[in-house]
Protein backbone atom coordinates (compact mmCIF):
# COMPACT_ATOMS: atom_id res chain seq x y z
CA UNK A 1 0.00 0.00 0.00
CA UNK A 2 1.46 3.38 -0.51
CA UNK A 3 0.41 6.94 -0.29
CA UNK A 4 -2.53 8.59 -1.51
CA UNK A 5 -1.33 12.27 -2.71
CA UNK A 6 -4.94 13.22 -2.20
CA UNK A 7 -5.17 12.23 1.36
CA UNK A 8 -4.35 14.75 4.25
CA UNK A 9 -3.09 12.19 6.62
CA UNK A 10 -0.84 10.49 4.14
CA UNK A 11 0.66 14.01 3.58
CA UNK A 12 1.08 13.97 7.38
CA UNK A 13 2.84 10.92 7.82
CA UNK A 14 6.02 12.21 5.60
CA UNK A 15 6.49 15.04 8.53
CA UNK A 16 9.42 15.04 11.17
CA UNK A 17 8.70 14.57 14.89
CA UNK A 18 7.87 18.13 15.50
CA UNK A 19 6.80 19.91 12.58
CA UNK A 20 3.07 20.86 11.90
CA UNK A 21 0.54 19.86 9.21
CA UNK A 22 -1.71 22.64 7.30
CA UNK A 23 -3.60 22.56 9.98
CA UNK A 24 -1.48 22.36 13.09
CA UNK A 25 -1.43 19.33 13.91
CA UNK A 26 2.04 17.90 14.97
CA UNK A 27 4.03 15.00 14.67
CA UNK A 28 4.98 13.81 18.59
CA UNK A 29 6.24 10.44 18.38
CA UNK A 30 7.08 7.36 15.34
CA UNK A 31 7.78 3.93 15.71
CA UNK A 32 9.35 1.94 12.83
CA UNK A 33 11.99 2.31 11.02
CA UNK A 34 10.69 1.47 7.76
CA UNK A 35 8.20 3.31 5.79
CA UNK A 36 6.04 0.08 5.03
CA UNK A 37 5.99 -0.88 8.95
CA UNK A 38 6.15 3.00 10.54
CA UNK A 39 3.21 4.26 12.83
CA UNK A 40 3.19 7.96 13.60
CA UNK A 41 1.23 9.78 16.12
CA UNK A 42 0.20 13.23 15.81
CA UNK A 43 -1.60 15.92 18.83
CA UNK A 44 -4.43 17.40 17.42
CA UNK A 45 -4.94 21.54 17.56
CA UNK A 46 -8.66 20.71 18.37
CA UNK A 47 -10.39 18.83 21.22
CA UNK A 48 -13.95 17.80 21.84
CA UNK A 49 -12.82 17.72 25.35
CA UNK A 50 -11.96 20.81 27.43
CA UNK A 51 -9.53 23.15 25.34
CA UNK A 52 -8.40 23.97 28.61
CA UNK A 53 -6.99 20.97 29.84
CA UNK A 54 -7.70 17.82 27.39
CA UNK A 55 -6.18 17.24 23.74
CA UNK A 56 -6.43 14.58 20.83
CA UNK A 57 -3.92 12.24 19.95
CA UNK A 58 -3.97 10.44 16.84
CA UNK A 59 -1.83 7.50 15.62
CA UNK A 60 -2.11 6.16 12.01
CA UNK A 61 0.67 4.54 9.73
CA UNK A 62 2.81 5.69 7.12
CA UNK A 63 1.08 3.76 4.20
CA UNK A 64 -2.64 4.47 2.99
CA UNK A 65 -4.28 1.68 4.58
CA UNK A 66 -7.87 1.91 5.30
CA UNK A 67 -8.72 -1.27 7.53
CA UNK A 68 -6.82 -3.53 10.37
CA UNK A 69 -7.04 -6.82 7.98
CA UNK A 70 -4.36 -5.26 5.56
CA UNK A 71 -2.35 -3.76 9.23
CA UNK A 72 -2.57 -7.80 9.72
CA UNK A 73 -0.42 -8.64 6.37
CA UNK A 74 2.93 -7.29 7.65
CA UNK A 75 3.60 -8.63 11.21
CA UNK A 76 5.96 -5.22 11.69
CA UNK A 77 3.93 -2.97 11.26
CA UNK A 78 1.26 -4.72 13.65
CA UNK A 79 3.72 -5.25 16.17
CA UNK A 80 4.60 -1.22 15.98
CA UNK A 81 1.03 -0.26 16.07
CA UNK A 82 0.78 -2.01 19.59
CA UNK A 83 3.86 -0.39 20.72
CA UNK A 84 2.50 3.13 19.81
CA UNK A 85 -0.23 2.74 21.19
CA UNK A 86 0.93 1.45 24.47
CA UNK A 87 3.45 4.08 24.41
CA UNK A 88 0.89 7.04 23.93
CA UNK A 89 -1.23 5.81 26.20
CA UNK A 90 1.62 6.31 29.06
CA UNK A 91 2.39 9.31 28.10
CA UNK A 92 -1.30 10.76 28.17
CA UNK A 93 -1.93 9.21 31.90
CA UNK A 94 1.73 11.00 32.62
CA UNK A 95 0.36 13.96 31.52
CA UNK A 96 -3.10 13.39 33.04
CA UNK A 97 -1.57 12.16 36.38
CA UNK A 98 0.53 15.60 36.33
CA UNK A 99 -2.69 17.96 35.66
CA UNK A 100 -4.89 16.32 38.60
CA UNK A 101 -3.45 17.48 41.78
CA UNK A 102 -5.65 14.84 43.47
CA UNK A 103 -4.10 11.76 41.99
CA UNK A 104 -1.33 10.52 44.47
CA UNK A 105 -2.75 7.38 45.32
CA UNK A 106 -0.45 4.78 43.31
CA UNK A 107 -3.61 2.18 43.80
CA UNK A 108 -6.66 4.80 42.27
CA UNK A 109 -10.37 3.82 43.44
CA UNK A 110 -12.75 3.61 40.71
CA UNK A 111 -13.91 7.07 41.35
CA UNK A 112 -10.49 8.22 41.70
CA UNK A 113 -9.02 7.06 38.64
CA UNK A 114 -7.49 8.10 35.65
CA UNK A 115 -9.41 7.15 32.13
CA UNK A 116 -8.46 7.54 29.07
CA UNK A 117 -10.50 6.14 25.72
CA UNK A 118 -9.56 5.50 21.84
CA UNK A 119 -11.76 5.88 19.06
CA UNK A 120 -11.19 4.22 15.82
CA UNK A 121 -12.70 4.07 12.16
CA UNK A 122 -11.92 2.24 9.11
CA UNK A 123 -13.68 1.11 5.80
CA UNK A 124 -14.47 -2.17 4.91
CA UNK A 125 -12.10 -4.09 2.79
CA UNK A 126 -13.77 -2.91 -0.76
CA UNK A 127 -13.69 0.67 0.02
CA UNK A 128 -10.54 2.21 0.10
CA UNK A 129 -11.38 5.98 1.55
CA UNK A 130 -10.36 6.60 4.58
CA UNK A 131 -6.83 6.30 5.84
CA UNK A 132 -7.11 4.24 9.13
CA UNK A 133 -6.50 6.09 12.03
CA UNK A 134 -7.08 5.65 16.04
CA UNK A 135 -7.66 8.27 18.24
CA UNK A 136 -6.71 8.08 21.84
CA UNK A 137 -8.37 11.22 24.48
CA UNK A 138 -8.77 12.37 27.81
CA UNK A 139 -12.29 10.49 28.68
CA UNK A 140 -13.17 12.99 31.26
CA UNK A 141 -16.52 15.86 30.77
CA UNK A 142 -18.40 16.06 27.41
CA UNK A 143 -16.61 13.60 25.90
CA UNK A 144 -16.19 11.37 28.64
CA UNK A 145 -20.00 10.02 28.10
CA UNK A 146 -21.32 7.02 27.86
CA UNK A 147 -21.33 5.24 24.42
CA UNK A 148 -23.35 2.01 22.95
CA UNK A 149 -20.50 -0.14 23.71
CA UNK A 150 -20.05 0.92 27.00
CA UNK A 151 -22.11 -0.86 29.72
CA UNK A 152 -23.24 2.27 31.63
CA UNK A 153 -24.59 3.61 28.35
CA UNK A 154 -27.64 1.34 29.49
CA UNK A 155 -28.78 2.98 32.29
CA UNK A 156 -28.80 6.00 30.69
CA UNK A 157 -32.61 7.41 31.20
CA UNK A 158 -34.85 6.63 28.02
CA UNK A 159 -36.53 9.34 26.73
CA UNK A 160 -39.94 9.24 24.12
CA UNK A 161 -40.31 11.25 20.87
CA UNK A 162 -44.38 12.13 21.41
CA UNK A 163 -44.59 12.48 17.31
CA UNK A 164 -42.75 9.43 16.25
CA UNK A 165 -43.03 7.26 19.73
CA UNK A 166 -39.03 6.61 19.13
CA UNK A 167 -36.93 6.08 22.04
CA UNK A 168 -33.96 8.23 22.88
CA UNK A 169 -31.20 9.03 25.56
CA UNK A 170 -29.84 12.28 25.91
CA UNK A 171 -26.42 13.42 25.20
CA UNK A 172 -24.52 16.29 26.02
CA UNK A 173 -23.58 18.34 22.68
CA UNK A 174 -19.87 17.89 22.03
CA UNK A 175 -18.20 20.35 19.39
CA UNK A 176 -14.51 20.32 18.81
CA UNK A 177 -12.70 23.75 19.67
CA UNK A 178 -8.71 24.61 19.55
CA UNK A 179 -6.86 24.13 22.46
CA UNK A 180 -5.39 27.48 23.93
CA UNK A 181 -2.61 27.54 22.25
CA UNK A 182 0.04 27.73 25.88
CA UNK A 183 -1.49 23.97 26.68
CA UNK A 184 -1.13 23.21 23.08
CA UNK A 185 2.75 24.16 23.16
CA UNK A 186 2.96 22.61 26.81
CA UNK A 187 1.29 19.34 25.71
CA UNK A 188 3.60 19.04 22.58
CA UNK A 189 6.87 19.64 24.08
CA UNK A 190 5.93 17.38 27.12
CA UNK A 191 4.60 14.57 24.74
CA UNK A 192 7.64 14.63 22.34
CA UNK A 193 9.91 14.63 25.36
CA UNK A 194 7.83 11.38 27.09
CA UNK A 195 7.51 9.29 23.61
CA UNK A 196 11.29 9.89 22.36
CA UNK A 197 13.46 9.12 25.72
Amino acid sequence: MEHDEKCNLCQETSLDVGESSSYGAVVICKVGSETDNMWLATLSPKTGGDPENDCTIQLMPHHHYTNFTEVNTNSELAKNYGLLFAKVSNALFQVMKDQDSEFTDPSPTRESSISIASYGKWTTWNEKKEHLHIKIFPFRNNIGQPYTVDSSFGRKEVHTDTETNEKFVKMDVVEKTMIKSELFTTLKDTLILLLNE
